[in-house]
């Protein structure tokens, strides 16, 4: 799996905006003082990226949010389902090897709704810790749900970290 330096882009940004500590020359000084259109301002730098954190910040929130609301529809389905098949398999005397694998599959997708609604939960506050959770939840617990539950573009780096057999 790559390993990307994340902090690399922070410090090329850092790197555009930063202001010489040496004083300017006297021919690049306007007559009026104000710095030269081609030096960057450090408070519009600063005010720049500024908003662009929050920004991010508030947008990722708000997918989490979304997908938290979404995982709750999922939540309230897979009880339903649940519950469908487990009083169908008890009405049929336990005798019906159909309803008991409903009964099973809506017991494994309710496990996954509600692992994946924690994680949800806790990346509102933690976007990185929670998704931890999902991921060591789905690594250690439940491998089959890497395809089934976990996005496409993301289940690659997954299978690097399973045994291969």
């Amino acid at each position: 799996m790559a390993i990307y330096d994340i902090f690399n882009v922070e410090k090329e940004e850092a790197s555009q905006c930063e202001v010489s500590l040496d004083p300017p020359k006297p021919e690049a000084i306007p007559s009026e003082g104000k710095p030269t259109p081609s030096e960057p301002d450090s408070s519009s730098c600063l005010d720049i990226q500024g908003r662009g954190r929050f920004f991010s910040s508030v947008a990722a929130r708000l997918f989490f949010f979304l997908l938290l609301i979404a995982d709750l529809f999922w939540a309230v389905y897979a009880v339903a389902l649940f519950l469908l098949g487990s009083v169908l398999h008890l009405l049929t005397g336990n005798r019906s090897e159909r309803f008991h694998q409903l009964k099973g599959h809506a017991w494994i997708s309710l496990r996954r709704s509600l692992v994946c609604g924690v994680s949800l939960f806790v990346a509102l506050f933690s976007p990185s810790f929670g998704i931890m959770i999902a991921c060591t939840y789905f690594l250690m617990y439940d491998k089959s749900g890497i395809e089934e539950v976990v996005p496409s573009s993301l289940q690659s780096q997954f299978k690097e970290f399973l045994p291969k057999g």
